[in-house]
């Protein structure tokens, strides 16, 4: 859910050019279904590298961070 594909396609490339895209929730809710999978590493990118960096830091990843947390019985830091 929430996977974006059309940049890869327009551009040629591989799996390092596909998207989670939406809100900072619906994207974060996507996250956690990878993370009940067993992943716990992502590689989380954009076009503007420092702005985009500064969005997941404020507006995604505290979000992550509390669904695992709400999970795992973890406080959201330790998450």
């Amino acid at each position: 859910k929430r996977l974006w594909t059309a940049l890869a396609q327009a551009t040629g490339a591989r799996g390092n050019s596909t998207s989670l895209v939406g809100t900072p929730d619906q994207v974060a809710d996507a996250l956690l279904d990878y993370w009940r999978l067993g992943i716990d590493t992502f590689l989380i990118r954009g076009f503007d590298p420092i702005e985009d960096a500064h969005a997941y830091g404020r507006d995604l990843l505290p979000r992550v961070r509390a669904l695992v947390a709400a999970e795992t019985g973890r406080s959201a830091k330790a998450a």
